[in-house]
């Protein structure tokens, strides 16, 4: 059994477009489960992936700009990476 992650970036969504632009990238990721707030700026996903610059390399080459905050092994409580 692979272990689960909860990933955490800060990025600014600008406009519908750009969400479903989001959207698209996260599902050629096979990232199934996210939510973004839109006060805080914050994107945060759950994935398989642990390599969160993977994550962030794709974004990126879409055009958004990410700071990486956290990545916790949900498999693991208590278990957090501070970008």
């Amino acid at each position: 059994m692979s272990n689960t992650y909860r990933i955490s970036f800060r990025t600014r969504i600008r406009n519908n477009k750009s969400f479903q632009r989001l959207h698209d990238c996260l599902k050629q990721l096979n990232v199934k489960h996210w939510a973004y707030d839109f006060q805080e700026f914050l994107l945060t996903l759950t994935s398989e992936l642990s390599d969160f610059k993977r994550i962030e390399a794709t974004l990126r080459s879409a055009g958004y700009s990410c700071h990486f905050i956290k990545l916790e092994n949900l498999s693991e409580p208590g278990k957090v990476v501070l970008g």
